[in-house]
C-alpha cells in the first residue's frame, strides 16, 4: 500500500473575498513525482504558501503522514516539512555553499565550525549524484542550475519530506533541466517526494508520476502516467495551432540581420542571416550564448572576431547611427520596461524620441497615435494611471510601443518566461502584430515554451555554437528529439 504524505481534501481558501483554492484536493504520496498543470496562476501561490505553513483554511483538511494538521476548524500556523526551489534562491550569497547546508539549519549546534568536517560532509552527498561543486564557493558565484542543486541538498540534509520545483524551465537551460530530473528521480527512489509545478504539459509529461491540471484555483483533471498524451490534456488547455501563422518572404541574400564568423567569450564562429519579416527561434541548450547576444545588439560589447551587418551595414549597437537599429524586449518586460509614473499613452510614444528629439512629448501626435491604436488597444489607450491595468493590457503596452516605433529587428528574450496559458496565447498574438508590420523577430530562449507556434525557423545553440538549424515543416523532427 502506498504511504502518503501529503493529502488535501476539498479545501477552499478565501482571502480578501476572492477564492483562491476552490474545493480543492490532492494526494501526494512517498516516492511520488505528483505534477502540477497551472493552466492560469490563479491559486499557485495559494497553495505553495499553504503546503509549507498550517495557515487559516474555510473549508476542508489538509493531512501530513495521516494525520491531521489543518482544517477550516482550526489552523495552528505550524511549518510542514516542505522546501521551495524556485529562481529567487533562499540561500545566504555571502556564506558558502557548505555553510549554507549544514549550519543554516535547525538542530545545528556546535559553536566551533571546522569547514574541513563540512567539506567531506558535503562531497559525500555530490559523490552520490556526480554533480560537481566547490564547497568553499560563495553561494554569489553559482549559477541558477548550481543553487538549485544546492537547495536541493539542503532540503535533503534539513529532513525535508516534501520538495517543490516550481517553473524551473523558466530560468535553467533545457539541457540542466534534464539533470535537475535526474535528480529528481534519484532522489525519489529513496523515498523523497516531489510536487513539480509548471506551465507546460508537454514539460510535465517528461518526469512526472501524475499530473493535476489546475485552473482558477481548482483540479479540472488528474492524469496517470498511462493517460499522458496530448489528446488527454486538449480539452483543458487552448488550441495554438488556430492562430493565424504570418509567413516570411525572402527578400535579398543579405538579409535583415547577419552574424559573420562572430566570436566573443561566450559565442564560438557563430553565423547567420536572418530574413526581414521573419521570425527565428534561438534555443541555448546550455544557456551560455544569449547573454552575449544581448549585449552584442546593446552595444554593450564587440565581437572579438566577426562581422554583425543589419540591413547590409556594419552594426556595432547604439553607436551605430542606423535609422531603426534594433529594439529589444527584456524578459519579465512589465517590471523592466514600463514607466509607472507616466500615462499609458506616454508610455507607449517613449521610444519615439529616439526618431526625433520629444518627438512623443507632442500633443498633435500623441492625438494621432491614440486614433491608429485605440481600435488595437482598447479604451485602456486613455488611461493616465498604468498601475491598476490587467497584466494583458500592460503586455499590450510593452509590444505596441515596439509596433508604433518599427524597427528593423526586435530580439523578445524568453518571451513566454513566467507566463499562464491564456498569457502565452496573447503573447503569440501579439508577436504576429509585428510581424504584420514586417518587423524581424528574434526570440531567444532557454526553453522551447511555445515559440515555434510562431516560428519560421529554430537555430539550435549548444556549447556556444550554432548546431542545428530546423525550418517550420521540420519542426516535428525537433519535438521528437527534444522530448522522447
Amino acid at each position: 500500500m502506498k504511504e502518503e504524505v501529503f493529502r488535501l481534501e476539498r479545501v477552499t481558501q478565501i482571502v480578501d473575498g476572492i477564492t483562491l483554492l476552490d474545493n480543492f484536493s490532492m494526494h501526494i504520496f512517498k516516492g511520488e513525482i505528483m505534477g502540477l498543470v497551472c493552466i492560469n496562476a490563479h491559486g499557485k501561490e495559494a497553495l505553495i504558501n499553504l503546503l509549507c505553513q498550517n495557515i487559516p483554511i474555510h473549508y476542508g483538511h489538509i493531512y501530513f503522514q495521516e494525520k491531521l494538521v489543518n482544517n477550516y476548524e482550526h489552523s495552528s500556523m505550524s511549518m510542514n516539512p516542505v522546501a521551495v526551489i524556485e529562481k529567487q534562491s533562499w540561500l545566504v550569497e555571502d556564506l558558502t555553499v557548505a555553510d549554507n547546508i549544514f549550519v543554516l539549519r535547525k538542530g545545528f549546534k556546535k559553536c566551533i565550525i571546522n569547514p574541513r568536517t563540512l567539506n567531506a560532509q558535503f562531497r559525500r552527498f555530490t559523490e552520490e549524484i556526480e554533480i560537481d561543486i566547490d564547497p568553499g564557493e560563495p553561494v554569489s558565484d553559482l549559477s541558477f542550475f548550481e543553487k538549485c542543486v544546492v537547495e536541493l541538498l539542503k532540503a535533503v540534509v534539513a529532513g525535508a519530506k516534501l520538495i517543490i520545483f516550481r517553473d524551473m524551465s523558466n530560468f535553467i537551460s533545457a539541457a540542466e533541466l534534464k539533470k535537475i530530473h535526474a535528480l529528481m528521480r534519484h532522489y525519489s527512489k529513496r523515498g523523497l517526494s516531489f510536487l513539480y509545478i509548471c506551465n507546460h504539459h508537454e514539460e510535465a509529461f517528461e518526469i512526472c508520476d501524475r499530473i493535476s491540471i489546475m485552473e482558477n484555483g481548482k483540479v479540472l483533471k488528474v492524469l496517470s502516467k498511462k493517460d499522458f498524451r496530448c489528446e488527454m490534456i486538449a480539452p483543458y488547455t487552448l488550441d495554438f495551432s488556430r492562430i493565424e501563422s504570418i509567413p516570411a518572404r525572402k527578400t535579398s541574400m543579405d538579409g535583415i540581420l547577419k552574424f559573420e564568423n562572430v566570436v566573443t567569450e561566450k559565442i564560438k564562429d557563430m553565423s547567420f542571416t536572418v530574413e526581414k519579416g521573419e521570425c527565428v527561434v534561438f534555443l541555448d541548450i546550455n544557456n551560455t550564448a544569449l547573454s552575449d547576444m544581448i549585449k552584442l545588439m546593446m552595444g554593450e560589447i564587440r565581437p572579438v572576431s566577426g562581422n554583425i551587418l543589419l540591413d547590409g551595414q556594419p552594426f556595432a549597437g547604439k553607436d551605430s547611427g542606423l535609422k531603426n537599429e534594433v529594439c529589444i524586449i527584456q524578459e519579465n518586460p512589465i517590471q523592466s520596461m514600463l514607466f509607472g509614473e507616466m500615462s499609458y499613452i506616454d508610455n507607449l510614444c517613449f521610444l519615439l524620441d529616439k526618431k526625433q528629439p520629444h518627438l512623443w512629448m507632442n500633443k498633435n501626435v500623441k492625438r494621432s497615435v491614440m486614433q491608429e491604436y485605440e481600435p488595437l488597444i482598447g479604451e485602456d489607450i486613455y488611461a493616465s494611471d498604468i498601475s491598476d491595468l490587467s497584466l494583458f493590457s500592460l503586455y499590450n503596452l510593452v509590444y505596441y510601443r515596439i509596433h508604433l516605433y518599427h524597427p528593423d529587428a526586435v530580439f523578445c528574450v524568453q518571451p513566454f518566461s513566467g507566463a499562464d496559458m491564456y498569457l502565452r496565447r496573447h503573447i503569440v498574438e501579439l508577436i504576429n502584430q509585428l510581424r504584420k508590420k514586417r518587423i524581424t523577430v528574434i526570440i531567444l530562449a532557454v526553453n522551447i515554451a511555445d515559440s515555434l507556434v510562431v516560428a519560421d525557423r529554430l537555430m539550435v545553440i549548444e556549447q556556444g555554437r550554432l548546431r542545428k538549424e530546423y525550418r517550420s515543416e521540420e519542426f516535428h523532427f525537433f519535438r521528437e528529439s527534444h522530448y522522447r
